[in-house]
């Protein structure tokens, strides 16, 4: 569906426009929410919009309190003035400039004095060199290598590598640990059966870990760019000791061992999840930022 306003065409995201929006919206930066997969598979949550104007891909829709947002999956990296005047006739000037990263925040403050720039709360996103989360060497590694080990120990694994033909294992993990993990999101199910739903187009990566014929992981990530991997989505059964140590240590190794980089999103503003992604000691973080008067 296209909506045209004031000479803006916002066009909801379909699977059709992932060639145009890879190619016009290059995402050097490896930000993992400003990629394709992540807007389309959260793009019923978000009522995600989208248009080109002036050679970049800018986005709508709405935050997770409900406001009415706008956001650069590629940067507003030129015509920055012409642009938001464009947008702010459109949609009126009280929607907030929200995921950005500092490059575009401060691209629009500079044209636009009026706006303040603030970081935005759990939108920090953790990135890592995958030879750390593939092979955990040297001492600050030695605790996730003890949880690994004790996995071992207890369990006798296997690692199910996803494709179109095993993808039933897939679907039929996500549904069991979301009705085993407790308060689970459930529109992020919902994104993660569109995940699922869409494997082969996405260019989707998944595996599945199990033990004695049991589910007790997933993981399911895309690449974002070359040499940048986006863990999409991550589960484990926490009563199988070392689970999450185990499936994100195997995924690293055996996903994606042409990327240079993993990006494992967000913290949410959750504090334990927050000192999760520290502890496996990122080599970037990439601080979103917010522009409202």
């Amino acid at each position: 569906m296209v909506n045209a306003v004031k000479g803006i065409e916002w066009k909801k995201i379909s699977k059709n426009d992932r060639e145009i929006i890879i190619k016009t919206g290059e995402n050097n930066e490896g930000i993992a929410m400003f990629g394709f997969t992540s807007l389309f598979l959260w793009k019923d949550y978000y009522n995600t919009h989208y248009s080109v104007i002036n050679g970049n891909i800018v986005a709508r829709g709405f935050s997770d309190s409900g406001e009415n947002v706008i956001y650069f999956p590629r940067g507003l990296e030129h015509d920055t003035k012409e642009t938001v005047e464009q947008i702010l006739d459109n949609v009126g000037s009280n929607v907030l400039f929200m995921p950005l990263t500092n490059k575009t925040a401060e691209a629009i403050c500079e044209n636009f004095p009026n706006y303040k720039k603030e970081e935005l709360e759990g939108k920090c996103e953790y990135v890592y060199n995958q030879q750390d989360l593939a092979y955990l060497e040297g001492k600050k590694y030695h605790a996730k290598r003890n949880h690994i080990s004790k996995f071992n120990r207890l369990y006798d694994s296997e690692y199910i590598e996803i494709n179109e033909e095993n993808i039933s294992i897939l679907r039929e993990c996500a549904e069991h640990l979301f009705k085993k993990i407790e308060n689970s999101p459930v529109q992020e199910y919902e994104a993660i059966k569109c995940a699922i739903d869409n494997f082969s187009e996405l260019e989707l990566r998944a595996c599945v870990i199990m033990v004695d014929g049991k589910y007790v992981a997933y993981s399911i990530g895309s690449m974002i760019n070359e040499d940048t991997a986006d863990i999409h989505f991550e589960k484990a059964d926490r009563e199988y000791e070392g689970s999450y140590a185990f499936v994100n240590n195997s995924f690293a190794k055996y996903g994606f061992p042409d990327a240079k980089y993993i990006n494992r999103e967000e913290d949410l503003g959750i504090e334990g999840l927050r000192k999760a992604k520290l502890s496996y000691y990122p080599c970037r973080l990439n601080q979103m930022y917010k522009l409202g008067f």
